[in-house]
């Protein structure tokens, strides 16, 4: 507890609030220690839904590794309808042996049924026939239903132990976002403490938008960003032959890491503000060195990115420069505010 001092300065804002360097040690490791506490508890909780939350991960690329296997097939039936030299060579009709029932066939054929061989149950009476199929033609019709009950195309696991260390590694990132309000309130009750009111008052005012630009970043990234990232590179893929393969680790990194960093880049418009308010910058300063910020930017984009691909980086690099804007406005009418509340000369009162 702080001591008040009955000597001190009446106008001393910290005269309630001045702690030694021992006490804020000890108040650092209370909060910390709430803090931890909240986490474990919300670490508890998304043990539950940790599944759930994997699934909804996986989901984007699942639905964009369907849609490109199904624009494959699609293309494969095209090109063999337009002609194609190696698919109609290879689409040639072959004979396969199968067995049929005699009962059967004459079912088929519309024909009476041939009498039973006392010797062989009718059930088990099967013959061979010679049939004729085209290869390609009856890989295309069933490439759907070989997805469904074979291998279907997603992210896969490369050790046995992926399964389990992807799972725990969701649910700590889900409990460190469902504790992240009682997380940062304790950060903000041991920060609050070494700020002047107006300073609190100004944190108070700015908090909403700013939880709204992360929770933006993160919606614009999962919603938008993320399948259009994987569509762009799977296609990339295919044109260069290759066949793509996603592990459920490295995948993990890209899907948890960029809704992050999108959070935090749009958090731009809200520091260039406040480099305003505080007359580190101004809008003017912000539009003359507009190129070099966006060269900044750019390389910023390429080195936080998961992936060191050029798509990834230009779907970061390009809001954020429209961001950039954003905070060029917000600038302006911050030093146009500050200076309509410049008193007039005569209104000034000399001391």
């Amino acid at each position: 507890m702080a001591r008040r001092d009955f000597h001190a300065d009446p106008d001393d804002l910290f005269a309630d609030t001045r702690m030694s360097f021992g006490d804020h040690i000890e108040e650092l490791r209370v909060h910390l220690w709430k803090a931890v506490a909240g986490f474990v508890v919300a670490m508890v909780f998304s043990l539950c839904i940790g599944r759930y939350v994997q699934l909804w991960i996986q989901g984007p690329v699942d639905e964009q590794l369907k849609a490109f296997y199904d624009r494959r097939l699609e293309d494969r039936e095209a090109a063999l309808k337009e002609g194609d030299k190696e698919l109609v060579k290879n689409n040639e009709p072959v004979e396969v042996q199968m067995q049929f029932r005699p009962i059967d066939v004459a079912k088929m054929l519309n024909l009476p049924a041939p009498p039973p061989r006392p010797e062989v149950d009718p059930n088990d009476d099967w013959m061979p026939l010679n049939v004729r199929l085209r290869p390609i033609e009856m890989a295309i019709a069933l490439n759907k239903a070989e997805r469904l009950v074979g291998r279907k195309p997603g992210v896969v696991n490369t050790t046995l132990m992926d399964g389990m260390n992807v799972w725990f590694k969701v649910c700590m990132v889900t409990g460190f976002v469902i504790g992240s309000p009682w997380i940062f309130y304790q950060i903000w009750l041991f920060i609050s403490a070494g700020l002047y009111p107006q300073e609190k008052k100004l944190v108070h005012y700015y908090l909403p938008f700013s939880i709204a630009l992360f929770l933006g970043g993160v919606f614009l990234c999962e919603i938008f960003v993320i399948p259009a990232a994987i569509r762009i590179l799977l296609e990339f893929n295919e044109w260069v032959g290759g066949e793509p393969q996603l592990h459920m680790a490295d995948w993990l990194n890209f899907a948890l890491m960029m809704p992050v960093i999108f959070g935090l880049a749009f958090q731009t418009p809200l520091v260039m503000l406040g480099m305003a308010k505080i007359g580190i910058f101004d809008a003017n300063t912000f539009r003359r060195k507009r190129r070099i910020a966006w060269f900044v930017l750019a390389v910023l984009a390429a080195v936080i990115t998961p992936t060191p691909d050029l798509v990834t980086m230009s779907l970061m690099w390009v809001p954020m420069c429209f961001l950039y804007e954003l905070g060029i406005i917000l600038a302006a009418r911050a030093g146009k505010q500050a200076s309509e509340d410049i008193p007039e000369p005569e209104e000034m009162v000399g001391v």
